[in-house]
């Protein structure tokens, strides 16, 4: 079996462990009927069920729960896999360590955040919603509806997948429009543009496009944070336009990440591509697992864990040895609350931290104070951060 084949099983699989509600769906248990795809689905099911089962203490070891899943999908053939593997592992990891916190009888979760008023109605996390604008300003709202076709301009019509995105449909000799689309905090959402590219567009995001590509360049502008899958063409290379810095590729799979227009990242997953601030002369090339950091005129490059900037894609929280303001920034995001910082170290302080994105913030809260190094409060949407006194 190819790689990218064995990657897609694995996907599929586990987009299927994480919404059970798709076992419904006609063409998923269609996809179960072939013998190889069961197979797939009941190792990745049972591996997860496992994780859940697995009898841990105070001294949960997660880092080698981590590496003894990837180790698993590792020895599979194949280039490209771990990238998904990676995000699986996740998926284990958050399982026992929340059941860990929530089970564990010296300190269960309710006594680890005592002073955190968490409601799962006030605060809950993000979910699959976009809103496309087109030129002449009409909205259109994406993501509630599942295989429908919608009619947003003459001639224009879009397809509301809950699970492959949005895709285009256009009538013949259609003229080119410009449409935008919106992702809102508390969102993420997944569209399939007209020559075939998907994007993944994260949180408080957004990204405009034309219709129908034309010209010598397929140009698209990205405002926060997108991963893309290009459709190859050596004739019309792809442009992502982001804060200022040009991403340019013919076919590929890459991040950008562009929330803070000082500190832009190109994280280059796998094929070449070539970034460049918008202004300069000079392109540099990355390679894959290299990420391009811009502050300057001049990227900083350097070899990089690519899940880091990845996870999210995939439906998880991912950070080794990270800022609390950088963790605080995406959690805001993804479960829309505020954030309020007390004591002036606070924010600088590190963390490890591997969460699903569809984890209850309580969860995720409850990892973080678990280590004692910081004391959480949510007082309706606001989440009051401090150190924790020694």
């Amino acid at each position: 079996m190819k790689a990218d084949e064995r990657n897609d099983q694995l996907k599929f699989a586990l987009d299927i462990l994480n919404h059970p509600e798709l076992l419904q769906e006609e063409y998923v248990r269609e996809w179960l009927t072939h013998e190889e795809n069961k197979s797939v689905y009941e190792e990745c099911r049972l591996y997860l069920e496992a994780g859940l089962r697995k009898e841990v203490g105070e001294r949960l070891d997660v880092t080698t729960e981590y590496e003894r899943f990837n180790r698993k999908f590792m020895h599979r053939p194949g280039r490209g896999i771990w990238r998904w593997t990676a995000a699986a592992a996740a998926i284990v990891i958050i399982m026992v360590s929340a059941w860990w916190l929530a089970m564990n009888s010296d300190m269960g979760l309710r006594e680890v955040i005592p002073m955190a008023n968490v409601s799962s109605e006030q605060v809950v996390p993000g979910k699959n919603e976009a809103v496309l604008v087109t030129e002449s300003g009409k909205t259109v709202v994406l993501g509630r509806n599942n295989m429908s076709d919608v009619e947003i301009e003459a001639g224009i019509v879009v397809r509301d997948d809950s699970v492959k995105g949005v895709n285009y449909s256009l009538g013949k000799n259609m003229a080119v429009h410009y449409h935008t689309l919106k992702v809102p905090k508390g969102a993420e959402f997944k569209i399939v543009l007209r020559d075939g590219t998907e994007v993944w567009l994260n949180s408080e995001s957004e990204l405009r496009f034309p219709t129908v590509f034309t010209g010598n360049e397929r140009e698209v502008e990205l405002k926060g944070e997108g991963y893309f899958s290009v459709t190859h063409d050596d004739k019309l290379p792809f442009v992502v336009v982001a804060a200022g810095v040009r991403t340019k590729v013919y076919g590929t799979e890459f991040n950008v990440r562009s929330y803070d227009v000082n500190d832009v990242n190109v994280t280059l997953v796998k094929g070449r591509v070539g970034v460049q601030r918008d202004d300069a002369t000079r392109e540099y090339a990355l390679t894959p697992g290299e990420n391009a950091r811009f502050e300057g005129e001049r990227p900083e490059i350097t070899r990089v864990n690519v899940h880091k900037f990845t996870a999210w894609k995939e439906g998880y929280f991912y950070y080794e040895n990270e800022r609390v303001e950088t963790i605080m920034n995406d959690l805001k995001r993804w479960y829309d609350f505020d954030v309020v910082y007390v004591g002036n170290r606070v924010k600088d302080l590190k963390f490890e931290l591997w969460s699903s994105r569809d984890s209850n913030i309580s969860a995720i809260i409850g990892l973080l104070m678990k280590t004692n190094k910081v004391h959480m409060k949510l007082e309706g949407r606001t989440l009051i951060v401090s150190e924790m006194n020694r």
